[in-house]
């Protein structure tokens, strides 16, 4: 299916359509990377978990990453 109003993120001569207006934020500040290393550092600690209290640490991490982008999403009205 075709989106009616496309985005599109300009780099020099490339040009890039985006899904929506996260995806258009992610590929115009080049966040690709960083994702890709937040994403690698997520799958480490969750092989870390072995029993209660670690899953514990690795919660209370994840919940303070989730907490940080949710308010970074709220401020540029990216979230609920």
């Amino acid at each position: 299916m075709k989106i009616k109003n496309p985005l599109y993120v300009v780099k020099g001569k490339d040009v890039q359509e985006a899904r929506s207006i996260l995806d258009l934020v992610i590929k115009r500040f080049n966040l690709e990377p960083v994702l890709k290393i937040l994403g690698n550092i997520l799958e480490f600690l969750l092989k870390q978990v072995k029993d209660y209290p670690s899953f514990k640490a690795v919660k209370s991490v994840v919940d303070q990453v989730l907490a940080a982008y949710l308010a970074a999403a709220k401020k540029f009205g990216f979230g609920t």
